[in-house]
């Protein structure tokens, strides 16, 4: 039965101009699929990637008036050239607003992307050489080709229908793909995804691109359809019936925002048989809506069942990537370790302050390559800040940091994720909406990465990289043991379950070291010796592993080498033994007098 609804709605939709019963409800109709190609842009920027804008009505306008401006009083053939354009320019208005406009987050973008609307507004309004001001533009001819004309509401919707699933075709597989992925995790946890190596900046000026250029193509087809635009049809209002359009339908969904559409284009006119009541009603019903359907109708109707977490070692064995195996080779570091007597990580004279407190005091360290090394320290110490300098989450404000022989520049996360260096958090920072297989794809690179269009266009290049990137991340989940649970949703795993697939996540990367901000957080006793396995096993495939961590038991079983902060300073470095036996240390953890008193016992 599920087969034929495809097929049985493609004949429905084919067929609605024969049965819609005046020119009046057709023209809604096609109002409703521009109205639905446009909330699919913007669930572009919402919906996927998680970015809040209000301005979509500027990028809509401007598609209109570039099709209106050039086509008023014109062949129809001139149509589609300028439908391009359209959509060309309001891309090239999207990167030019969207490259500083997304430094800004929250409700900054939003009220930035909203002042870009009004200003188009205010421009189509006023510049009456160009846009003819409040009288606005006539004669936009239909549509045509090879002679035959879209000239009415019958004939266009096939023309609009076409767009919109050509659109919706675009959305589905941008959501399937390696850059749905990005947009995710983008989404769900824009810090993780810098870390991770997603580009956070570039992904986002796609999204907003992406969306632009399909608004200024919905706007074309608005402005052919009624054959007159004013100003007044691209305002504020516009902007909030989409958003209404995105969150009703379901954000992050193909199918939602087209749901979304219809209900708010079709309900108005359903309830007009109640002529005094009807916006009441209506009103009361959107607010019902957002209530309680928060994820959507789409999001109410494919609500996931209960899913059942299998228990590592169910079977008595956990399932893991032998390091004989050859598929281990796919998580070997892209470079060379090097001997553990290498310097991997150099720190010289690193300080870290906010205000007037200073979190890094002066930091000189190096960690060898090839080996365990632990920084450890009482709370407050400065270990997380020392891991988010070294991550680039935090910027460096003096001392230098080399890596692998090389002085790596102030940058952002995803550049030095690139220079090989990836980490997990002390507070999950999964990628909530994704399954663990996604989760851990979103951290694969392709030696040579297929292009957006390449994707779009299913090149066999973009299926051969999407076959390697699978392949690196079973290899990294049957590392951890999880590969049996690679189709769960990884908000369904419990605690320590979600800390395995941060680890994966961060082995997919090919790292050459691997930062754990206290990955025994929460873990019993029998959790903490898996973790300890995963580690060495780590340390075997030539990884260099830096860990943060309170559990000193932990550390004292598995570092190399251990290096001790306290507000900021290096206070020790050695071996677990010598670390054990520093006074300094001792007092650190202790306090002075219980220090002292320490010592006194041992020397006696």
């Amino acid at each position: 039965m599920r087969k034929l609804i495809i097929p049985l709605a493609c004949v429905a939709l084919l067929a609605l101009p024969a049965v819609v019963p005046n020119d009046y409800l057709m023209r809604l109709v096609n109002v409703g699929i521009i109205y639905a190609i446009l909330a699919v842009s913007l669930n572009f920027v919402l919906g996927y990637a998680g970015q809040i804008s209000l301005g979509h009505a500027g990028f809509f306008g401007i598609g209109a008036y570039t099709a209106g401006i050039l086509t008023h009083t014109g062949p129809g053939y001139m149509f589609w050239p300028v439908f391009v354009l359209a959509g060309g320019m309001a891309g090239l208005a999207g990167l030019i607003i969207g490259v500083p406009a997304l430094r800004l987050k929250g409700h900054y973008l939003a009220f930035g992307t909203l002042g870009f609307g009004e200003i188009i507004r205010i421009i189509l309004f006023n510049w009456q050489e160009v846009t003819h001001g409040g009288d606005g533009i006539a004669a936009i001819p239909a549509p045509s080709v090879f002679g035959f004309q879209f000239d009415n509401d019958q004939k266009y919707f096939y023309l609009s229908l076409a767009f919109l699933l050509l659109v919706l075709l675009l959305a589905r597989r941008t959501e399937t793909s390696k850059y749905g992925r990005s947009f995710a995790a983008l989404r769900d946890a824009e810090m993780a995804a810098g870390t991770t190596g997603v580009n956070v900046t570039r992904i986002k000026i796609l999204a907003f691109v992406i969306s632009s250029v399909i608004a200024g193509c919905a706007g074309s087809l608005y402005a052919h359809l009624v054959g007159f635009i004013s100003p007044d049809a691209f305002t504020f209002e516009v902007t909030a019936q989409v958003l209404s359009m995105v969150l009703l339908g379901g954000m992050g969904t193909t199918f939602g925002p087209v749901l979304g559409a219809a209900f708010i284009t079709m309900l108005p006119e359903m309830l007009r048989i109640s002529k005094e009541y009807y916006q009441v009603i209506y009103g009361a019903g959107v607010a019902f809506a957002v209530v309680f359907l928060p994820q959507g109708i789409l999001g109410f109707l494919s609500r996931r069942k209960a899913v059942k977490v299998p228990q590592l070692g169910e079977n008595g064995v956990i399932e893991e990537l032998a390091l004989d195996d050859p598929a281990i080779d796919l998580l070997r570091p892209k470079s060379g370790s090097g001997a553990g007597d290498d310097v991997l990580l150099s720190i010289k004279n690193l300080t870290c302050r906010f205000g007037g407190l200073i979190a890094i005091n002066d930091l000189s360290m190096q960690v060898r390559s090839g080996t365990i090394h632990a920084l450890i320290g009482p709370n407050g110490a400065g270990k997380s800040t020392f891991i988010n300098l070294v991550s680039g989450v935090y910027q460096r404000q003096e001392g230098v940091m080399e890596f692998g022989g090389q002085v790596l520049p102030v940058s952002s996360s995803w550049n030095i994720a690139k220079a090989g260096i990836a980490r997990t958090f002390q507070n999950l920072r999964s990628f909530h909406s994704l399954t663990v297989m996604d989760n851990v794809l979103v951290g694969c690179r392709s030696a040579k990465p297929a292009s957006w269009s390449s994707v779009m266009l299913g090149s066999s290049a973009a299926a051969r990289e999407e076959t390697d990137l699978r392949a690196t991340a079973e290899a990294a989940l049957r590392f951890v043991g999880l590969w049996a649970m690679r189709d769960i949703p990884v908000s369904a795993l419990p605690h320590e379950l979600q800390r395995m697939v941060e680890i994966a996540r961060a082995l997919a990367m090919r790292p050459r070291m691997i930062l754990l901000d206290e990955p025994a957080a929460g873990m019993n006793p029998t959790e903490v010796e898996r973790l300890v396995v995963q580690v060495r096993k780590m340390k075997a495939i030539g990884l260099t592993v830096l860990i943060v961590e309170h559990n000193m038991p932990f550390v004292m079983k598995i570092a190399d080498t251990i290096t001790v902060l306290n507000f900021g300073k290096k206070i020790a470095d050695g071996t677990p033994v010598q670390i054990q036996q520093n006074p300094e240390v001792i007092g650190a953890y202790l306090g002075k007098r219980a220090a002292a008193k320490e010592v006194k016992n041992a020397v006696a």
